[in-house]
């Protein structure tokens, strides 16, 4: 039911992981429809079993009764492995037609649900609830054998209180051959798997061993997962191709963190940041008397665990004894000492 008048609320509410890797995904997503005075609980990705999926939502405070719509890329099981159960329940689940026929109960969903691409053409859209329309987009990724799966990005509108809010969720593919970087996001997820170091070197490790099962393995994330430079070239552009405008940009959500032991979560936040940095993709937002930088970049773990508080906690420090010290500051200057005074 639409409510009329009210405060104005920010377009998205809780954003909470409940898994990011190779091992299980699962991301859920307040948002705050104009007109309504309740959010619509969104969960993209459901990666486990539906009892372990149940089990983490209980363990953030939520439960999966109350969650509205069940967003879905693509067949591979750290992405969909409780769909099945989610159908046989009544949930309202969209996902590429290939994941219904994955798990053979294509003819158990409505058919509203099932999101396919028509021939020659680069994307559909289709409205997940009122308020609320979805672009879904194809990206490039492999199989096990080599072979391509039919895995969609989504850009998600949705109409709140402050106008038309954008959210992009882009994760598993090698690049987006899609030119976006005249949509401003508000909110962005993206994947930032490795380092392309690492799996090089965890590539030679398993050759020197002759373990061919893992050397075919790395070598499919490089050539199949956004490598950490794949999403800083995305994000900031280079030479050949323009960056995302991030003009807009409030939140940079880095997801799907390789699962294996060599990749170290902090050094991807902190490479991401410095890049955007040193593009001048920051900018400065007042709010309440305080000065921030903006967007914000954070990362989530494959457990789930956000990693953010400290560096905010050491960002809101310094910007403060700025302000303190009654000088004023243009962005540039800001993002100048910035960088001698904070390594983030």
């Amino acid at each position: 039911m639409k409510m009329n008048g009210g405060n104005k609320r920010y377009a998205l509410g809780k954003v909470v992981c409940l898994g990011s890797s190779s091992e299980g995904n699962a991301y859920y997503i307040e948002i705050n429809r104009k007109g309504y005075p309740t959010p619509f609980n969104l969960l993209i990705e459901c990666g486990f079993q539906y009892k372990e999926l149940t089990k983490r939502l209980l363990k953030n405070g939520l439960s999966i009764r109350k969650i509205d719509a069940f967003l879905v890329t693509h067949e591979h099981h750290d992405h969909s492995l409780a769909v099945p159960k989610l159908v046989e329940y009544g949930k309202k689940v969209f996902a590429p037609k290939s994941v219904f026929e994955h798990y053979g109960i294509l003819d158990q969903v409505n058919v509203n649900q099932i999101i396919t691409i028509k021939p020659n053409k680069k994307s559909t859209t289709f409205r997940l609830a009122d308020e609320i329309d979805v672009v879904g987009f194809e990206l490039e990724h492999k199989n096990n054998d080599g072979s391509m799966t039919f895995n969609l990005g989504y850009i998600i509108k949705a109409n709140c209180d402050f106008g038309l809010h954008r959210i992009l969720f882009v994760t598993d593919t090698y690049y987006i051959r899609y030119n976006l970087s005249n949509i401003k996001f508000n909110t962005i997820f993206i994947e930032a798997n490795n380092f392309a170091r690492n799996l090089i070197f965890s590539i030679k490790e398993a050759q020197a061993k002759g373990d061919k099962f893992k050397e075919i393995h790395f070598d499919r994330v490089l050539h199949s997962h956004f490598l950490v430079e794949n999403t800083i070239k995305t994000l900031v552009g280079t030479k050949k191709m323009n960056g995302f405008d991030l003009s807009e940009t409030d939140m940079i959500y880095l997801i799907h963190l390789s699962a294996s032991g060599n990749v170290n979560p902090y050094e991807i936040k902190s490479k991401v940041y410095e890049t955007l940095r040193k593009k001048r993709k920051l900018r400065t937002i007042e709010h309440k008397g305080k000065i921030f930088l903006s967007p914000k970049v954070y990362v989530f773990r494959k457990n789930g665990e956000i990693i953010w508080k400290l560096i905010l906690s050491i960002q809101a420090l310094f910007i403060t004894w700025l302000m303190k010290k009654g000088k004023s500051y243009l962005k540039r200057d800001i993002i100048k000492i910035y960088k001698t005074k904070l390594k983030n």
